[in-house]
């Protein structure tokens, strides 16, 4: 039977012809090695694990889990163990009615009632509501949550009866806090000797031992199943008849079970799709929906697909405000080449104090560069001039690797709480030195980092006077989260702290009014740089330090000739480094990219094949760096574990910094350049 499971209605409640795709072994699909998501997911399992000692006090002892991955096998184990008792706890229960299919996280039976409960990791906080009054709709942010439970709950109402079923969603309470230490780390997310991912938890461990269950949030979710049953659902490409979520059900069931495929009409959120060829030689399911739209200039994307050339949905639309998406579409063309640039000027646009491009402007240069296909740059260097005249030699490149876990890693702290455990300092001196100045890495099991490290980064940075960067908001917002805990925690340097992290942050103080407190050495980010003063055409729309890296080695000759030298860069060399001997940071090999020549952990000295580093490969974004230092709360990881997780910590964080110095040392070099003005119609 080819059953509409939760998970595949999930994804046709987003697109239809993404059911056509999915676990469709001829297409290939990205999501599935998404590192970000995979951080995510572990999240989910660790919660998942957590909450079957809130419905049981000893769920191992007790085997409430059903293992088996039959189906048939699961639905037969489901009705033997909700028959044996009136009251009994199941988890991952399987039920089916015709075509419908789904395991829920827990069902737990109280006579004649089914308690259906759907967990996870998603947090709640005190003011979160499902409803958008004002609009009479479910908020956003919620539907898919709610529609997951919505189908559960109408698939467990049919396949039993003769019972009530009460729906809800077990999420994470944001606003409670842990009561002791180590929590996180009594439910380890391992993969067993077939590759599945599971929780592995301490033998013999009860509910009286974990307690701490105020951190879930139970929520009834009736009122809600039911409202999204009364109501059309919020998918404008599904057809009218099937506009009510009971007929979208068996619709999208049908479609799945008949091997179907209904065609949806291209938007802006396809640019989230994960059915894109990549470099695998599967079938591109993007391309071949994407082909089958009546284009206006009847274009039809080849089978190579995707990276082709640059369609519609990679254009840069930041700062472009809501209706951005929707101009692009209505132009109803496949490709950035063939945009209009005045259908996507905006009434007004205001300029900022530097004078640099617009969004609009840059949107412009991107669409010049499609078209030309050639391989250029947009630098507007008298303005980026201007800007540096107000930069105080050495300039301070600052990175932070944080985590943050449903599962409080210490006690007081609250789900979610950002863990600072890392940062990188280079130092760019105005004779041209570069200095890998210092780091700071906690990889001790249980110390909480956040007061040591914020403590490290003021010594560090007060060792001189010079502008300070970041790249993007994130070392802005980690630094405004611990001034909270050095309030809570009051140590003796109280005063010094909180002063330090306002004289190199800014803060909303009034979002309506647009006011902001902005420190004396208030950080410069340098991604605004970027977007204000560069665009490249290598990095299409995109303007991570991971697409701006590349693009600026492309751009800038000097810097391939200077970091293709192996005696230029690490201890004792003319650009030193705390953490390499020596290292080639632009090889041919690796495609130019300085993050492909960052090791896989498994080739540091003296490591053989280390079983926890399955997951990790190389430390090489940050999702990997929040993976490698979870691991490091374990209390039972070796040395020689231990050590290799920081030292590959330590490179990659130390990359991050010099990418920045990197990037700087290549727009510094950047000759003007302002692109040519496009004939517009």
């Amino acid at each position: 039977m080819r059953y509409l499971t939760k998970g595949r209605f999930k994804l046709v409640l987003e697109c239809p012809t993404k059911l056509y795709f999915t676990k469709n072994k001829d297409y290939s699909d990205l999501g599935q090695d998404d590192p970000f998501m995979i951080a995510l997911a572990k999240g989910g399992y660790q919660i998942g694990a957590f909450a079957k000692y809130k419905y049981c006090a000893d769920p191992i002892g007790e085997d409430i889990t059903i293992d088996t991955l039959d189906e048939n096998e699961a639905l037969r184990i489901t009705q033997e163990r909700l028959q044996s008792s009136e009251n009994v706890v199941i988890a991952e229960a399987a039920f089916a009615f015709k075509n419908l299919f789904f395991r829920a996280d827990f069902v737990v039976r109280s006579g004649t009632t089914l308690h259906l409960i759907e967990v996870k990791s998603k947090s709640w906080a005190e003011d979160d509501s499902f409803m958008n009054n004002r609009e009479n709709m479910i908020v956003k942010k919620w539907q898919p949550y709610v529609y997951d439970v919505a189908f559960q709950t109408y698939v467990l109402e049919n396949a039993m009866p003769g019972f009530t079923v009460k729906p809800y969603l077990l999420l994470v309470n944001k606003d409670a806090k842990a009561s002791n230490d180590g929590l996180n780390q009594l439910f380890k997310v391992v993969k067993d000797e077939n590759g599945r991912t599971h929780v592995k938890t301490q033998p013999g461990l009860t509910a009286e031992q974990i307690n701490n269950f105020n951190l879930l949030k139970e929520i009834p979710m009736r009122e809600a199943v039911d409202f999204v049953f009364k109501n059309p659902i919020p998918n404008t490409n599904v057809p009218a008849a099937y506009s009510q979520l009971g007929d979208f059900i068996h619709w999208a069931a049908d479609l799945y079970e008949n091997g179907e495929r209904v065609w949806t009409k291209p938007s802006t959120a396809c640019k989230q799709c994960t059915f894109k060829r990549g470099d695998s030689n599967k079938q591109c399911g993007f391309s071949e929906c994407w082909s089958n739209h009546k284009w206006a200039d009847a274009i039809v994307i080849d089978g190579a697909g995707i990276g082709v050339e640059p369609n519609v949905t990679e254009l840069w639309m930041g700062r472009g405000g809501k209706d951005i998406g929707t101009l692009v579409m209505n132009q109803n063309v496949p490709f950035v080449s063939m945009l209009e640039p005045e259908g996507l000027k905006p009434k007004s646009e205001s300029k900022k104090k530097v004078k640099g491009m617009t969004p609009f402007e840059r949107r412009e240069h991107q669409i010049y560069a499609s078209r030309v296909k050639e391989d250029s740059y947009v630098f507007y260097k008298s303005e980026f001039n201007a800007l540096q005249a107000k930069w105080n030699y050495p300039l301070n490149m600052i990175d932070f690797e944080t985590s943050t876990t449903a599962l409080p890693f210490f006690k007081g702290m609250r789900p979610y709480e950002t863990v600072a455990f890392q940062f990188s300092h280079h130092i760019m001196y105005a004779d041209g030195r570069v200095e890998h100045f210092n780091d700071f890495i906690s990889w001790e099991h249980g110390k909480y980092p956040n007061l040591d490290f914020v403590r490290a980064l003021k010594k560090s940075l007060e060792s001189n006077n010079g502008t300070i960067f970041r790249y993007a908001s994130h070392e802005n917002s980690v630094l405004n989260k611990i001034k909270e805990d050095v309030t809570v925690l009051n140590p003796a340097d109280k005063n010094e702290l909180l002063e330090f992290i306002d004289s190199i942050t800014e803060e909303d103080i009034d979002k309506k009014k647009k006011k902001k407190r902005r420190g004396g050495r208030n950080m410069v980010d340098l991604a605004d740089v970027v977007r204000e003063y560069y665009y490249s055409s290598i990095a299409v729309g995109s303007n991570s330090i991971k697409k701006i890296l590349p693009a600026i080695i492309h751009d800038c000759p000097s810097l391939v000739e200077r970091y293709s030298n192996e005696n230029i860069y690490g201890k004792d060399r003319e650009y030193s480094s705390l953490n390499f001997t020596t290292h080639t940071w632009i090889t041919p090999e690796t495609q130019f990219d300085p993050y492909k020549t960052l090791l896989p952990i498994t080739r540091f000295d003296g490591v053989q094949e280390i079983e926890v580093f399955d997951d990790l490969g190389e430390v090489a974004d940050g999702s990997a760096a929040m993976t490698a230092y979870n691991k490091l709360q374990w209390s039972d990881i070796s040395d020689e574990e231990r050590r290799v997780l920081k030292d590959a910590l330590l490179q990659y964080c130390e990359l991050d910094t010099l990418a920045m110095v990197m990037l700087m040392q290549g727009l510094l070099a950047l000759e003007d350049s302002r692109g040519l003005v496009l004939n517009t119609k």
